[in-house]
This record gives structure tokens, C-alpha cells and sequence, in this order.
């Protein structure tokens, strides 16, 4: 019984891959050259909005990039990315400065887990 307990827990412990497979597999309907050319794809367009979203001082358009960014992270399965996105609108509606640091660090591990699929 202490055994299953400590499985559970390291288990619990351990976290989910950044780009949810599954979700992309489903949304592709199992289409392996379309989930590649997915996968390219944001891996490119995460870094362009992360560096836009660093450059652009105009809280609307941050919050348009931002919000962009979300939709394509949850239409993957990047539920780390779009919920630093979702935190970002929530600063930015706020009047707060943006928490860009942790879109870098979700962007950094969803392309990282990406390029080590692709390659």
C-alpha cells in the first residue's frame, strides 16, 4: 500500500510534457506530416510573438499578440504557453507590467520539447 502511495505521488510530482501529443494527434486526425508542420510552425511563431511582445510598448497590441499566441498554444496542446499568455492579457487589463519572463521560460520549454521531436 506505501508503495502505490509513493508511485502515485512521484508520479503526480512528474510533469506534463509541454505539447500535449494527444490533442495534436486528435486535432490532426492522426496526420503525422500535418502534426510536423504544426509543430514547425509554432515553434517559429512562439519565438516571433515572444520577441514581439518584448519589443511592442502599446499595451493593445500586446495584448493582441498575446492573445494570439494563446489560441495557437491551446489549439496544440501548450497548455504552459497559453497560460502565460493568459496571464500576460490579465497584467496588461490590468494596468501591470507584463510577465514576460514566464512566457520565455513556457516558450523555451515547449520549443525545446518540439525540436527534440522534429529533429
Amino acid at each position: 500500500m506505501a508503495q502505490a502511495k509513493r508511485a502515485v505521488s512521484v508520479a503526480a510530482k512528474q510533469a506534463a510534457p509541454p505539447v500535449d501529443l494527444v490533442q495534436l494527434a486528435t486535432s490532426t486526425m492522426g496526420n503525422r506530416d500535418l502534426e510536423l508542420q504544426i509543430l514547425q510552425m509554432f515553434r517559429t511563431q512562439s519565438r516571433d510573438m515572444l520577441a514581439r511582445l518584448s519589443r511592442e510598448s502599446d499595451p493593445g497590441a500586446r495584448k493582441d499578440l498575446a492573445h494570439t499566441l494563446k489560441g495557437s498554444a491551446r489549439a496544440l496542446g501548450a497548455a504552459g504557453v497559453a497560460s502565460a499568455c493568459q496571464s500576460i492579457e490579465d497584467a496588461l487589463n490590468r494596468g501591470e507590467e507584463p510577465p514576460l519572463a514566464a512566457l520565455a521560460q513556457a516558450v523555451d520549454e515547449a520549443t525545446v520539447y518540439i525540436d527534440s521531436l522534429v529533429s
